[in-house]
């Protein structure tokens, strides 16, 4: 048998603003994000195979459930789903932690096995469904996130900056944060300027908000400490929850900047996990 392979990495998402713009009759939140993917992620191969198997490795692969993972629910949206393939998903995303990862996953998965198979992609309500981040993690690009995550569309950014995440292990619950909102109608629709440098993008986000933020901090109060640790650090542009957290991020023009900003932070948190990437690329 001819063993065919694809293989991809698959980013972490990060929202940089997240408004909570109300609740709809079946449960669902509608939302209004700017959802960015820095150049870090898991890494996932599908081959060829007689049977549909899933492998995961990486440090956190003990976190993981194959059998209630989303990539497993995600594959039965594919046609012909009953073919087989080997997938391999190393983990490197923390987990419960507002990065999309299994959003992420889950995306990269249907792409590589759409290809595999030759089978169309599921439909975009089809997707949100099952995962209200998983459409927008269909592709990489600078993207406003919409409705219950079925409207998205591509926003022009003509620069990158160097991202720092900071996660210290706490696992915070997405369903768990959004039934404890105690507000879901905190903004109006606005436009989303169109932003020629750096300068434009980080004074309209400064303009913004994570509405989920006030909730998690309630429940998990060293989020605000992991928040205010990047005002600590040199030359940090912008700081903010990602998600239903516990992840918080912070911006940076230079990688050395970055760079310097994780020695910074590992020194007050030095068992948590700091990552570097390029954002906006």
């Amino acid at each position: 048998m001819n063993i065919t392979k694809f293989n991809s990495v698959s980013r972490l998402k990060v929202n940089l603003y997240l408004h909570i713009v109300g609740k709809r009759n079946d449960g669902y939140h509608n939302l209004d994000s700017l959802v960015a993917f820095p150049e870090f992620g898991d890494e996932i191969t599908v081959s060829s195979s007689e049977n549909l198997n899933l492998k995961i490795t990486g440090k956190l692969k003990k976190e993981l459930d194959i059998n209630n993972n989303l990539i497993m629910k995600a594959i039965k949206l594919l046609k012909n789903n009953k073919k087989g393939a080997d997938i391999h998903l190393k983990k490197n995303i923390p987990i419960s932690a507002g990065l999309g990862g299994g959003s992420s996953n889950a995306a990269v998965t249907l792409k590589l096995l759409s290809k595999l198979w030759e089978v169309p992609l599921p439909s975009v309500n089809e997707l949100v469904l099952l995962g209200s981040d998983i459409p927008v993690c269909m592709n990489w690009n600078l993207q406003r996130m919409r409705g219950i995550g079925d409207i998205n569309s591509v926003v022009n950014f003509p620069g990158c900056l160097w991202i720092v995440l900071l996660n210290d292990g706490y696992k915070v619950p997405t369903k768990f944060i959004f039934e404890s909102l105690s507000k879901t109608e905190n903004s109006d629709e606005f436009n989303i300027p169109k932003f020629s440098n750096i300068k434009e993008l980080l004074n309209f986000l400064k303009t913004t908000r994570n509405d989920l933020e006030i909730t998690a901090i309630k429940f998990f109060p060293a989020i605000k400490t992991l928040l205010e640790s990047f005002n600590q650090t040199n030359n940090c542009l912008f700081s903010r929850m990602s998600g239903s957290g516990s992840t918080c991020f912070g911006l940076y023009e230079k990688k050395n900047e970055a760079e310097l900003a994780k020695k910074q932070l590992l020194k007050t948190f030095p068992k948590a996990w700091v990552k570097v990437a390029k954002i906006f690329s």
